[in-house]
């Protein structure tokens, strides 16, 4: 899964890991407490981490006797909060998207109960949508689930901070492509990065450094 969604964003963020080799998967990225892993990290040596995407994932359903898609919820929100604490604190400006991946099982699950599609994306929805530097050091700029088919590897991307249906797959409109989701988080990075001049017509034009001042005779 490393590897598919750096692939996907190769064309617009070169250097990034893992390579198409998977060479570089959990390749390190520096924290508050040292160097942490990430699954797809977009590091340059002049800004640092620019890019980082966590990815869990639950493939099976629960023992007990719901048989829902329920394993290690509260762990996984656990270790994201952790992470995004750890890397915003260091690296305020970077860009941190979370994707728990599940079979599109898990939306037809529902009982009395949401889905447990409908039951992540409401348990994720409060780690998203930090929207500048200098927002909740413990929250991600954008938290997706990764919604796949195992036998035709249909891949579709849902953001958590767009209202899920209680039963059922997510409609066409909801479900990102993997283009899509790239867009969405290449715009995030874009504008957290911009250093472009914007005129009073609308016109932008790139930033200038600082001129020089001249050397005194």
């Amino acid at each position: 899964m490393a590897v598919y969604v750096a692939n996907a964003f190769r064309g617009r963020f070169a250097g990034i890991r893992p390579d198409p080799s998977g060479k570089g998967v959990e390749s390190p990225a520096r924290a508050v407490r040292g160097l942490k892993k990430l699954d797809v990290n977009f590091s340059t040596p002049q800004s640092g981490l620019g890019l980082g995407i966590s990815l869990k994932s639950v493939h099976v359903r629960d023992k007990n006797p719901t048989h829902r898609f329920h394993h290690n919820t509260k762990r996984n929100d656990e270790e994201l909060r952790v992470e995004a604490a750890g890397y915003h604190q260091r690296q305020p400006y970077s860009v941190l998207v979370a994707v728990v991946v599940l079979p599109f099982e898990a939306c037809e699950d529902a009982d009395n109960r949401p889905s447990s599609f409908g039951t992540w994306v409401q348990y994720l929805w409060p780690l998203a949508g930090r929207r500048d530097p200098h927002g909740d050091v413990d929250r991600f700029e954008h938290v997706f689930v990764a919604l796949y088919d195992p036998e035709s590897a249909e891949v579709g991307f849902f953001d958590v901070t767009v209202p899920p249906a209680k039963v059922g797959r997510p409609s066409t409109e909801k479900l990102l492509s993997i283009e899509a989701f790239v867009e969405q988080v290449a715009v995030t990075y874009e504008q957290r990065n911009a250093l472009d001049f914007r005129w009073e017509s609308g016109e932008r034009e790139p930033a200038e450094e600082s001129p020089e001042e001249d050397d005194e005779e």
